[in-house]
């Protein structure tokens, strides 16, 4: 029998975040939330102290001070964007901040480089349709984290065009089989099918949802989120974890797990 764990993550630190981890706590749902201190996409940043309210429920990782993307600035401004982040959400909720995710998913090389310099050991990516943890990128203890799906309803081709960026074209076939344009339709339809693979053997699989609070407003999902967890909570045999704890079970199970 194999292992499924389910994680999620959230980005922009909107103020809806906090009706999210509420949502989360009653379903015993884990997860992990990317905050910056201001973001121009939101209704309105959370504040320092909502921020270390927050931090009780669900992990807090770095997503830059302003929402800068990365790969739209200067190696410096860059770098101080990702260590200055760290500290600062450190400094406000008491605890270690470990994971961090690029704004936009837009990152190179050396903003990896700078991430380990601040003492992340963990970045969320964008790449979604991922589903072993085995293909979990894990160099020298840093650990790359793709998604499986994100909270929004894509169209076939939006993933499509994803996986042609990336070279990903390993998950089309069972994409393919799998693919509905409601985002709870397809999510439900990998959990069957990574259930299923589970039944048949021992290897270790995960589920990782990822979207923003200020999009579950403005597309009405929260009914939608809600069942998403209620039914999540009542199927056995889910292993419920944040980033880190998913990164941290790559990382115990050896490089490139």
């Amino acid at each position: 029998m194999g292992k499924f764990y389910f994680t999620c993550s959230f980005d922009d630190g909107d103020i809806s975040d906090l009706r999210l981890a509420e949502l989360m706590r009653n379903y015993d749902i884990e997860g992990t939330f990317y905050i910056p201190q201001s973001c121009d996409q939101v209704n309105k940043s959370l504040s320092e102290s909502e921020i270390r309210s927050l931090s009780s429920s669900v992990e807090i990782g770095g997503h830059t001070m302003s929402h800068q993307i990365l790969t739209y600035t200067t190696p410096d401004k860059a770098r101080y964007e990702i260590q200055t982040c760290k500290k600062w959400l450190e400094d406000v909720i008491g605890k270690p901040v470990n994971s961090f995710c690029p704004p936009t998913g837009r990152f190179n090389k050396q903003h990896i480089a700078f991430q380990k310099e601040a003492g992340f050991t963990a970045m969320r990516t964008v790449e979604m349709l991922a589903y072993k943890v085995r293909k979990i990128k894990n160099t020298d203890g840093f650990v790359e984290l793709p998604t499986t799906s994100q909270l929004y309803h894509h169209t076939k081709h939006a993933y499509v065009n994803k996986c042609l960026k990336r070279f990903n074209f390993t998950s089309y076939p069972v994409f393919n089989k799998l693919y509905n344009q409601s985002w709870t339709v397809m999510s439900t339809h990998y959990i069957g099918h990574i259930r299923g693979l589970c039944k048949r053997n021992d290897a270790a699989y995960y589920f990782h949802l990822w979207g923003h609070s200020w999009e579950i407003d403005k597309y009405s999902l929260w009914d939608s989120l809600e069942l998403f967890f209620r039914n999540l909570n009542e199927t056995e045999g889910i292993i419920f974890c944040n980033n880190s704890e998913l990164a941290e079970i790559v990382t115990a199970n050896g490089k490139d797990q």
